[in-house]
């Protein structure tokens, strides 16, 4: 009799958060946006629940910002079809530049200016990440919200190093935010001891199942932690 008093009483505390998470999806769409729209077929099929949405580019030598993921291919879609969908909706892009280094720094913000003056695209819609902050530093003294990429891919023994950068480069203010993977939140959280915004993704999960997790509650309710992309891929991801 206990054991199914016990089965009843998860199962109910099972609804109950189901229902909670359904309740709440679509209800914090400035902070929960849509990861990895590379796609205007995406972008158009999810624009009603996610009006904030990020997209890779790579920049190429002929100056086109090119909608992809990976340098070694391209689907023949530029970032002006995306900025030409801005300039009749609302929302905000997170534009992850894969290959932003020093050497192409200059001539990148040079287009991207062209670009958001051409398409009249303010400035403060767009995130502009890269992972090298010399290259990000240039866009935010022009005036654009950057954010530099938190590298994935440390062992244990390399976090305590890489809290000790983030800090030089909170300090030095030459970003206005950092991004990096969501299991990074909480050693971030707890070690980086800086006001700067923090930006994250939890790229294996829908918006339901971040919902329903408590990292995810705990991500929702942290006024520091401005962004969380993630995952729904609909009928047309790349």
């Amino acid at each position: 009799m206990k054991k199914i008093s016990l089965i009843t009483g998860l199962a109910s505390v099972f609804m109950c958060l189901l229902f909670m998470g359904l309740r709440d999806i679509g209800r914090y769409p400035e902070k929960i946006w849509l990861h990895r729209c590379n796609s205007l077929e995406k972008l158009y099929e999810k624009q009603s629940r996610y009006p904030n949405v990020e997209v890779d580019l790579v920049f190429r030598k002929d100056r086109v910002f090119d909608v992809t993921h990976d340098v070694d291919t391209s689907f023949n879609l530029s970032l002006g079809s995306y900025f030409s969908y801005m300039k009749d909706h609302e929302g905000k892009m997170w534009l992850d530049i894969k290959n932003l280094t020093a050497g192409n720094k200059h001539v990148a913000l040079e287009r991207m200016n062209e670009m958001t003056e051409y398409f009249q695209i303010a400035k403060d819609r767009l995130i502009i990440e890269g992972k090298d902050w010399k290259a990000l530093e240039v866009f935010t003294q022009d005036g654009y919200y950057t954010s530099y990429y938190v590298t994935d891919d440390l062992s244990e023994e390399e976090v305590d190093d890489c809290i000790e950068e983030l800090q030089e480069i909170a300090d030095k203010e030459v970003v206005r935010a950092l991004s990096f993977p969501g299991y990074w939140y909480t050693e971030i959280k707890e070690g980086l001891n800086r006001s700067i915004d923090l930006l994250t993704w939890k790229h294996r999960s829908s918006q339901l199942q971040f919902l329903l997790s408590s990292v995810g509650r705990e991500m929702l309710a942290d006024p520091q932690l401005k962004v969380v992309l993630v995952k729904e891929k609909g009928r047309f991801h790349r």
